[in-house]
């Protein structure tokens, strides 16, 4: 039913008005095909980041890689498998996502750190899969393709209980408002330290809400959420909204 809502607002919808791709109407669907917003991630026009695990499946994968492969541009995709468990893992996005243009937020152990979880780098030219294979992690697929990202870890450097019990709280999923310009848990400390200690400034909500802060002041800044039972039903603030697309300004 979600799905079925969202379509209509977005087609039909005056402020709104997009094309969207529904898996259910093509020729290959079966019941296998699920694809959830949280596991996609546009890093650039050419660049497509997908999570696999329990919500996206490689049927969807698939079904995604053949609506790429209908622009007959060359794209590239980026496939991350997830844990299935636990929950925290429901999406990519709870273990990468994009601060600023050159910055990301990881979740160590599975992002950088030896796992059987692979990274698979998926190459279309033409309206043709041209090239598939598989890397080291995502970040060295990214500075292949010309992206080289600084990252934040998720639950600062200290320990990796520290950076799994934040991750576990959504330590990872944050959304960028604006280039550097970010909103996430305040609870997740560490995490919250890091990002000072990297130049964001830390500002609440409440003071963004009630005017006393402008986020225009600032070049970078984490716009820090309270909040735990939110969190307890699975999910950030990148969770809890969807990607708009945006012209940059000159």
């Amino acid at each position: 039913r979600e799905s079925i809502i969202m379509e209509a607002l977005f087609t039909n919808h005056p402020k709104l008005k997009s094309p969207t791709f529904n898996p259910a109407t093509t020729d290959y669907f079966t019941p296998a095909v699920t694809i959830e917003g949280g596991d996609i991630l546009v890093a650039r026009d050419d660049i497509l980041l997908i999570g696999t695990g329990a919500r996206t499946t490689t049927q969807g994968v698939d079904t995604i890689l053949e609506m790429v492969k209908s622009t007959h541009k060359i794209q590239h995709v980026i496939v991350q498998e997830l844990p299935e468990k636990p929950e925290s893992f429901i999406h990519l996005d709870m273990v990468f996502t994009f601060l600023d243009r050159d910055l990301c937020m990881i979740y160590k152990p599975l992002i950088l750190d030896n796992s059987r979880y692979r990274t698979v780098h998926i190459t279309v030219v033409n309206g043709i899969v041209s090239h598939i294979c598989e890397e080291p992690n995502i970040l060295k697929v990214l500075s292949k393709l010309g992206m080289d990202c600084r990252t934040i870890l998720c639950g600062g450097d200290s320990d990796e209980r520290t950076q799994e019990r934040e991750q576990w709280h959504s330590g990872a999923n944050f959304l960028a408002i604006a280039p550097g310009k970010i909103m996430g848990y305040g609870r997740n400390v560490h995490t919250i330290e890091a990002l000072s200690s990297e130049g964001f400034e830390i500002i609440r909500a409440a003071d963004v809400a009630s005017g006393k802060v402008k986020i225009e002041d600032y070049r970078q800044c984490v716009i820090t959420v309270e909040g735990a039972e939110l969190a307890r039903g699975g999910g950030g603030c990148r969770c809890m909204t969807m990607p708009v697309n945006r012209a940059l300004p000159d």
